[in-house]
């Protein structure tokens, strides 16, 4: 596998509220106690590792996480009851966070004392940084490649959305601390924030309003003057595409 730079030619930073997408601040009730699932528990643990974790996984099955082997991290990958090794080249120790479908890997690496995010698709691995951070932690990728983490700038956390070439900052209004977990096909968004020292959750909804040239999660634009319906010039389907 080999190394590329990642181009990031421009950023989208959006600090006062949370993409000022106007989205309305909503309490999600706490659900009461379930059953226990069915099913059975299967424990993994990488060869000769005293330290195992799993981060992610597909519809598939194909497991990535972080081992930990004579002091050192390393990423790996697990499908077909195989386990596999990820490296960031040159990296003093390597994280795996998240899969897609596709089987596109992001995580995180640490080189001369400085944590980084990347991406590793087809084979290839690329370097992920937030414009000015001090840490960028990618934590999961959708199947169209837009991913969500965290960085710190200073001394705040963060979360964040890279979508294409552009990041763009995630900041629950009014929170002190905020970081982005997950991100649905669609471009929905999970994490948490904290106020006064308390940790909640939080779900950023995107509406078919947001339009891709902006949101790349979401295909459908407002309709133009004079449209009959939504555009979806943006749609991967092509412009016959239905919302």
């Amino acid at each position: 596998m080999t190394r590329k730079p990642f181009s990031v030619p421009r950023a989208r930073f959006i600090l006062a509220a949370v993409l000022t997408l106007g989205m309305a601040v909503t309490a999600i009730p706490r659900g009461l106690a379930q059953p226990p699932l069915p099913g059975a528990f299967t424990s993994i643990d990488f060869p000769g590792a005293n330290y195992t974790v799993a981060q992610g996984i597909t519809p598939h099955g194909d497991i990535v996480g972080q081992y930990i082997s004579a002091g050192v991290g390393h990423g790996y990958l697990l499908s077909a009851s195989s386990f596999t090794t990820i490296d960031f080249p040159g990296a003093n120790s390597s994280y795996a966070r998240g899969i897609n479908p596709r089987g596109d890997i992001v995580g995180l690496y640490v080189g001369a004392g400085v944590t980084h995010g990347f991406l590793l698709s087809g084979g290839e691995f690329a370097s992920i940084d937030v414009p000015g951070a001090s840490f960028t932690g990618p934590r999961e990728i959708n199947p169209r490649g837009d991913i969500v983490g965290r960085y710190i700038s200073a001394g705040v956390t963060h979360g964040f959305l890279l979508s294409g070439d552009d990041f763009t900052s995630i900041d629950f209004p009014g929170a002190s601390f905020t970081v982005a977990f997950g991100i649905k096909p669609r471009g929905d968004i999970v994490g948490y924030y904290m106020t006064a020292g308390v940790s909640h959750g939080f779900l950023l909804a995107v509406t078919i309003r947001q339009c891709a040239s902006f949101w790349h999660c979401c295909f459908c634009c407002p309709a133009r003057p004079g449209a009959s319906r939504p555009s979806t010039r943006d749609h991967p389907a092509g412009p016959d595409a239905r919302c």
